[in-house]
């Protein structure tokens, strides 16, 4: 098999150069969502690969069958155990200095990466606002259950989690599009196609049809919705800067 043949060359360049690969370290992996999986083994300088369901890499939780709900669970428990030292730790600073901790302790927890793993399922995106809600009453100290935490989140004039994953994602489209960052545009992208109607415009995307839902509400194909949703002066903003205020004033 060609991936038991990379993995001999792979192990025979460790022992050439002395740089010994920890098979404990080493694992496999299949990305599917069939039911049937064809169970081949493979092994690395002798040793077979431990097969797993769910990876941890680079922050990311990655999961056999293609689903962010293992993620997700794992950065809401992430950030709900910081808020719980925060409000045991802060409970008599100013509201600057707890509305600061949170920006800078519990929310980055539910953002990094979010452009890749933001959820679309409805129960997903509740349980990670519950975060921000609980962070709500944390920061202006209002725990009785007759408060509205729907009104405190407009007295702090937070923008909800799912609309700064929405704005992140389409800062990523507006980087890829003007080779900010190392993804090839003309791989994931295509330009509207030219036609005589007034839906016409250039600055446009094709939208990427899909046949499952998991994949239309990947990262391409959810943002170039929202893209095309934008107005046209905002997808046509100069500046990285510019785009982003136009996103603020309009998503």
């Amino acid at each position: 098999m060609d991936l038991q043949k990379d993995l001999d060359r792979l192990h025979l360049w460790s022992v050439n150069w002395q740089m010994q690969f920890n098979t404990d370290k080493c694992h496999l992996m299949r990305f599917t969502r069939r039911r049937k999986i064809t169970n081949a083994h493979y092994h690395l300088g002798g040793i077979q690969l431990t097969s797993v369901c769910d990876y941890p890499y680079l922050g990311l939780l990655f999961s056999s069958d293609l689903s962010w709900q293992k993620h997700i669970a794992n950065v809401t428990n992430k950030a709900n155990r910081m808020l719980g030292l925060l409000r045991r730790n802060l409970r008599s600073s100013s509201q600057r200095i707890r509305e600061q901790a949170y920006f800078g302790l519990v929310r980055p927890h539910l953002e990094y990466c979010s452009t890749v793993w933001s959820p679309h399922h409805k129960k997903d995106i509740t349980k990670v606002e519950s975060i921000q809600r609980r962070a709500a009453r944390f920061v202006l100290q209002r725990y009785q259950r007759r408060d509205s935490v729907t009104s405190m989140l407009q007295d702090l004039s937070w923008k909800s989690l799912e609309w700064r994953r929405d704005a992140a994602s389409l800062v990523m489209i507006y980087k890829i599009q003007h080779n900010i960052v190392a993804i090839n545009p003309a791989i994931y992208l295509s330009p509207m196609t030219p036609t005589v109607t007034r839906s016409y415009n250039p600055s446009k995307l094709c939208t990427i049809t899909s046949r499952t839902q998991l994949y239309g509400s990947s990262f391409f194909p959810r943002t170039v919705q929202l893209w095309n949703s934008l107005p046209v002066a905002v997808q046509s903003a100069p500046t990285l800067e510019a785009f982003r205020d136009g996103v603020s004033s309009s998503l």
